[in-house]
């Protein structure tokens, strides 16, 4: 199968070709339909098996159909247990929209830094809000961030962050976003804790 018969438009497929993905993953292949069709997800899938572009691909999908240049709003929101791996999904996200008419704005809240620069940027516009777990419930406990239009719920790798004890806080993060959205939940197992 070719990633032209996934549903995908024409911008984020020259995307792909650029970046040399010819081929959708068995894991890609499988959830790029499921997130278009707007269902929610839980996916087992090892590293390196492409669950990034299977998430990040049908978002960039769901938020090009609409073509007004409009005040950007947290759209959607990805938690991961790690700064690399925040980064990298960051990047992923940055690298698939360079032929959208309209750009979407990509932040990421890593710790690190200090607080009071991860808020602001929290409060600047953007559509995409991409943190590790730790550091958004820091930002998230300031409540100086506003996540009313929060369309996407992405967990990355959520066997890490339950192991590190994210199961006390993700009820705080589930009562600061809408109850209506979709929800993405990805994990290398499943662990006992969900």
């Amino acid at each position: 199968m070719q990633f032209s018969k996934l549903g995908l438009c024409q911008n984020l497929q020259q995307a792909l070709k650029k970046n040399a993905y010819f081929t959708p993953t068995p894991i890609q292949e499988k959830v790029i339909p499921l997130i278009l069709q707007n269902h929610d997800i839980l996916v087992k899938a090892q590293t390196g098996s492409g669950k990034t572009a299977s998430f990040v691909l049908p978002i960039l999908e769901h938020l090009a159909k609409n073509t007004k240049k409009e005040k950007a709003k947290k759209k959607v929101l990805v938690l991961t247990p790690t700064r690399e791996l925040t980064i990298q999904v960051a990047q992923t996200f940055t690298t698939f929209y360079e032929f959208l008419p309209v750009k979407q704005k990509v932040i990421s809240i890593i710790g690190g830094e200090r607080i009071g620069n991860q808020i602001y940027k929290t409060q600047q516009d953007s559509d995409i809000l991409v943190a590790t777990s730790e550091r958004f419930l820091d930002v998230l406990n300031k409540k100086q961030t506003n996540l009313k239009n929060l369309e996407f719920f992405v967990l990355d790798e959520a066997d890490k962050m339950f192991d590190f004890g994210f199961a006390e806080e993700l009820d705080n993060i589930l009562k600061a976003i809408p109850k209506k959205r979709q929800n993405l939940l990805f994990s290398a197992t499943y662990p006992l804790k969900m």
